[in-house]
């Protein structure tokens, strides 16, 4: 029978996978239920980002036809992403945890107001795009993706949406595309964290298979019920979830 400390963590896990499915955010849950049964906060980024990654895949696979539109930007941006996730990684375990505490409140804050401004985000993008989706990305997105890369192996909450801003910025006009290559660069930004993770120990197994056992229904239900929860809703609880924490950590500083 599962204790109270694995329940709480079942039901994040639950509940990440399906705010991920709806409107993204489940980070947003992960973190905060982890650092709440006992886990210091690098290691509750680290064991979150390992249960959670066992659902990107799936996103990766479900835009795999428009994959081949944008097949130019992959590589670049793709190494790009995979580097910058291993150095996120590297800075989150080898600073000290106190540089990481002392962060926490301000990243859920920032976090969070991406998540709030998703849309208006990805409309001024829109707006200040080239006309023509561009072969290749200009050499100015390497940089912007090596530092959204770096902030995903971090810690990560919001990078899909600095992505989708980045890509718009960058020329690609198609939301379906967008939404493909930034899956792809977000699954590997991730696995390269989760690597160096998995490697160094550093993360929670235990919590991290209860976790990922709460949120593949989590996934599924989600990705079932998606277009019948309004996702402002969503955006919403997540968001009121964020500034309380945030708070309740700059209360404690």
């Amino acid at each position: 029978m599962p204790t109270p400390t694995e329940w709480l963590v079942l039901v994040a896990g639950f509940l990440a996978g399906a705010m991920n499915s709806i409107a993204g955010g489940g980070t947003m849950l992960t973190f905060p239920a982890l650092m709440g049964v006992g886990l210091p906060p690098v290691l509750a980024n680290t064991t979150s980002t390992v249960a959670l990654w066992f659902g990107m895949p799936g996103s990766v696979w479900a835009f795999r036809r428009r994959l081949r539109e944008v097949r130019r930007w992959i590589l670049p941006l793709g190494i790009i992403s995979l580097l910058g996730g291993l150095g996120g990684a590297l800075l989150l375990v080898r600073l000290p945890d106190s540089v990481f505490e002392a962060a926490v409140p301000w990243l859920i804050l920032g976090a969070t107001a991406l998540f709030l401004a998703n849309e208006p985000i990805r409309r001024w993008a829109f707006a200040h795009a080239p006309d023509h989706d561009p072969e290749k990305p200009p050499r100015w997105g390497l940089l912007f993706q090596s530092g959204v890369a770096v902030y995903g192996g971090y810690f990560g909450a919001g990078i899909g949406i600095m992505m989708l801003a980045g890509l718009g910025l960058l020329g690609i006009r198609d939301l379906n595309r967008m939404n493909a290559l930034k899956n792809l660069l977000a699954l590997l930004c991730n696995t390269a964290a989760m690597g160096f993770f998995l490697v160094s120990g550093s993360f929670d197994l235990r919590l991290a298979v209860i976790l990922l056992v709460g949120s593949v229904p989590g996934y599924f239900l989600g990705a079932h019920f998606a277009q019948r929860v309004p996702a402002k809703i969503v955006r919403f609880i997540v968001a009121a979830i964020g500034i309380g924490i945030a708070v309740s950590l700059l209360a404690k500083q």
